[in-house]
């Protein structure tokens, strides 16, 4: 299922916007189109446990994790470590989760996330169901996906 096809792609796009300008002060846009990532990018995996289980994965193309996180840490983008980009990475993933899960579940139930996976290609689309939704920042691409059975029959409850 794509971003337009989701009930949650009115969640998500407001979600991430905030998180980037509040977190590196960056405007994003949602685009339709995935872009076809290779050595040039970097992933990260985070699996939900509990109450529903399933995994998000965000994507990044390498220069604009570089960039974000040379904003975020006050660097250079050419002075910034693979270990500080990757924790950039897993930061924001984590982040996007957490909240995306705090505003569709009811606000009386807890969640639980697993730990962070920093992941290189082969850039596989999760195993079906899954939600991808694609974005720019100056030119430049990130994908994130929703995947898991029990995850994205959320979707349809809350949709």
């Amino acid at each position: 299922m794509t971003s337009e096809e989701s009930a949650w792609t009115g969640i998500i796009v407001p979600l991430i916007s905030e998180i980037m300008e509040n977190t590196a002060f960056t405007e994003v846009m949602p685009i339709e189109a995935a872009p076809l990532y290779g050595l040039e990018a970097r992933g990260a995996s985070l699996l939900v446990h509990d109450p529903v289980q399933g995994e998000f994965q965000l994507i990044m193309e390498n220069g604009l994790l570089k960039y974000l996180s040379g904003i975020v840490y006050g660097s250079m983008p050419d002075e910034m470590t693979e270990q500080c980009e990757g924790d950039f990475l897993d930061e924001l993933l984590n982040t996007i989760a957490g909240r995306f899960l705090s505003a569709i579940l009811p606000e009386d139930k807890s969640f639980t996330l697993g730990i962070p996976e920093l992941f290189r290609e082969p850039f596989n689309v999760p195993d079906s169901p899954v939600l991808s939704w694609n974005f720019v920042i100056d030119g430049m691409h990130f994908t994130l996906y929703a995947a898991g059975e029990s995850l994205v029959a959320l979707e349809k409850n809350n949709g």
